[in-house]
């Protein structure tokens, strides 16, 4: 009996024997003269029977999911098809939104020049990586009512004209290649030239403006239109803005750079100019 009371066991025994009489002194202190065994039995088993509840809704829970799993699948999938309904009308209208737009570009367009004639509203579908001249094709040809030479256009400005044509498609020459010849005129002082691109001026983005008569009042920031006078391009289409003039070396004439008023690397949507007064009747100077 001696050794028992020296032994590891005992001293384990009288520890837990404290511990329970320091719990039941806290809880005498903290509920008050009125406390009972039941409320210490309640205080000291509080910790197990949290932990106890914890476990079992875990397991309550691992076991609804196992038993409803189809349930709920069935429950996500129908949601899932709710979103998709829902994210397909979103881009339906989105979609309605960008025609609305470019009708309205093209009623703009109409008002001001009513002689046009506008194929439906065109797609750019690729850009040609390797131009330098930054053409492009659109998802509109023959069967639309569109001809090789056709004009180019947005609500901005001059693009460029169709230059090679299928069905149901046509690759863009934009206004900056050497292939887009144009009678063009300043706003401001109608001083006359022609866009007669080349390498140098397409490698920054810009046309090139030439057969400027040495007297001519042309300078930085003048407005360029189209004057109408190939039978090609109608009158009075924005070209774009002059941003320098200089002299030819043989002294006679200027040229001008100017930078096209649409973007054409990045334009997504155009509109194809099919009959205007004029087309196809070449200008002839008077004798």
């Amino acid at each position: 009996m001696k050794e028992f009371f020296h032994s590891v066991k005992f001293k384990i025994l009288l520890g837990i024997a404290a511990l329970l009489l320091g719990l039941m002194t806290y809880v005498a202190v903290t509920a008050g003269r009125e406390a009972t065994p039941q409320q210490v039995l309640n205080t000291i088993t509080y910790p197990f029977v949290k932990a106890a509840n914890a476990i079992a809704d875990g397991v309550g829970g691992f076991f609804d999911k196992l038993i409803n799993a189809d349930k709920y699948k069935s429950q996500n999938d129908e949601l899932m098809a709710q979103l998709t309904e829902m994210y397909k009308h979103t881009m339906d209208y989105d979609e309605l939104e960008k025609e609305n737009d470019r009708l309205r570009e093209m009623l703009g367009i109409k008002q001001k020049q009513p002689d046009f004639r506008f194929s439906e509203p065109c797609d750019v579908v690729s850009h040609n990586a390797n131009d330098l001249y930054g053409g492009f094709t659109i998802n509109k040809g023959k069967t639309d009512g569109l001809s090789q030479n056709d004009p180019v256009i947005t609500a901005v400005g001059l693009v460029g004209r169709i230059t090679s044509i299928g069905d149901n498609y046509a690759k863009v020459t934009t206004v900056i290649s050497p292939q887009v010849n144009v009678g063009v005129y300043t706003m401001r002082t109608k001083a006359t030239g022609v866009i007669e691109n080349d390498v140098s001026s397409a490698q920054k983005g810009l046309c090139l403006m030439s057969d400027i008569m040495k007297e001519a009042d042309i300078k930085e920031g003048d407005i360029v239109f189209t004057s109408g006078k190939s039978g090609l391009f109608p009158a009075d289409v924005m070209v774009g803005t002059v941003t320098e003039v200089y002299d030819d070396p043989n002294g006679l004439t200027k040229h001008a750079l100017i930078e096209p008023a649409e973007n054409i690397k990045s334009v997504s949507s155009v509109f194809v100019i099919t009959d205007f007064n004029g087309k196809g009747i070449p200008f002839v100077v008077d004798s």
